[in-house]
C-alpha cells in the first residue's frame, strides 16, 4: 500500500470510531475550511448535532477552529479545519494503549481460571469469584466461568490486527 494511503486509512478510521457516519459527513464538509453554518448547510444535520459533532472531534483531534469576534454584534465565528496529522497520532497512541491493554489480558489468562458476569460487567479471577459467591461486584449477576481457549484466541486476532497496523 502507497505511504500516503496509509496514513489516510488510519485518519478514516479514527473519524469513524469517533464520530461515526455523521461524523465523517461533517469532516467531508469541512473541507479546507468551514464555518458550523457552511457545515449545515452542506450536511443538512441539526445545528445542536454539528456543534455535538464537532466538539467531539475537536476534543478527540481531528479537528481544530479559529474564531473571530464581530465587533458589531460581539458574536464569535468559528471557523473549522481538519488536522489530519494530530488525529492520525492520537489514533496511534490509542491503538498503542489499546495492544498493552490486550497483552495484559492475555497474560492474566495464563493459568488462571477467570469468571464473567453473564452480563459483561466484570471479570475476575477463581479467588474473587469464590469471595462473591460468584456474584458479579457489580451488579449481583451470577458469574460463569470463562473458556481461556476461546478467549485467548479473540485476543490474538486483536493484537495480530493491531499489530499489523502498528508496524506499517
Amino acid at each position: 500500500m502507497p505511504a500516503k494511503q496509509q496514513p489516510n486509512l488510519l485518519f478514516n478510521e479514527y473519524v469513524k470510531n469517533v464520530g461515526g457516519r455523521k461524523g465523517r459527513g461533517i469532516v467531508d464538509a469541512i473541507g479546507d475550511g468551514a464555518t458550523d453554518e457552511h457545515i449545515e448547510k452542506k450536511t443538512n444535520y441539526k445545528m445542536t448535532e454539528i456543534r455535538s459533532l464537532l466538539n467531539r472531534l475537536q476534543n478527540a483531534g481531528v479537528v481544530e477552529y479559529s474564531r473571530v469576534k464581530n465587533m458589531q454584534n460581539g458574536w464569535f465565528t468559528y471557523t473549522w479545519r481538519v488536522n489530519k496529522t494530530r488525529a492520525t497520532a492520537n489514533y496511534m497512541v490509542q491503538l498503542r494503549r489499546r495492544h498493552g491493554e490486550l497483552l495484559r489480558q492475555r497474560e492474566m489468562l495464563d493459568g488462571t481460571q477467570a469468571y464473567r458476569c453473564r452480563r459483561g460487567c466484570a471479570k475476575v479471577s477463581f479467588e474473587e469469584a469464590m469471595e462473591t459467591s460468584f456474584r458479579c461486584p457489580k451488579c449481583e449477576g451470577k458469574m460463569r466461568s470463562v473458556n481461556a481457549s476461546l478467549e485467548r484466541r479473540e485476543l490474538e486476532k486483536q493484537i495480530g490486527a493491531i499489530d499489523t497496523i502498528l508496524k506499517k
